[in-house]
């Protein structure tokens, strides 16, 4: 049974396609609003969130209202830790995939995925139909932004140049820029 969510929380980006694109997307399909690049929650009251997201140029607090979607920084804190008990129960946790895989008998299988169900430890799995996805619109194919290539760039500084504050030698300075392509 579906449950009512209140918070969807992300990491900033997959090491994937390094795009940053699907929480943004996720929150749009789903109507919410978003916060990016959260380092921590101030607060969750009244069917409101409060957050401090970083600006790049320093911090902003934000607030929004509940449900919403979250991109977290790796400043934010680190997630609470689960319990032992439920560590070792989850480590049960099957699929169903996994219990046809190591019980070939459909009748087991299906006890076993039944007996799983009732103790909450089976996982569900959503395919294309599940969710009403057209594979078109699935995968690396289906996506609209193709990654051509991901490189890191270091900028170094190599010396200076001394200009003086006239218009003349402003002006050569900019033709210099343009000349270099290093502006318009």
């Amino acid at each position: 049974a579906q449950q009512p969510v209140d918070l969807v929380v992300c990491g900033r980006q997959a090491i994937d396609g390094d795009t940053a694109q699907v929480p943004p997307q996720t929150a749009e399909k789903l109507g919410w609003p978003q916060v990016t690049y959260v380092e921590c929650v101030e607060e969750a009251a009244g069917g409101r969130l409060r957050a401090r997201r970083n600006t790049g140029e320093g911090a902003e607090r934000v607030e929004c209202p509940l449900p919403c979607l979250l991109t977290v920084t790796d400043q934010a804190p680190a997630a609470r830790p689960p319990s032992a008990k439920r560590i070792m129960a989850v480590k049960k946790a099957r699929s169903r995939a996994e219990i046809e895989g190591e019980m070939p008998d459909p009748a087991q299988a299906r006890a076993r995925a039944e007996a799983l169900q009732a103790r909450g430890l089976l996982i569900t799995q959503w395919d294309l139909e599940d969710i009403s996805a057209d594979l078109a619109w699935c995968g690396r194919d289906g996506s609209p932004t193709k990654v051509k290539r991901i490189q890191s760039v270091v900028l170094k500084g190599s010396g200076f140049k001394k200009v003086e504050p006239t218009e003349e030698a402003i002006a050569t300075m900019v033709h210099e820029l343009i000349e270099d392509h290093t502006i318009g």
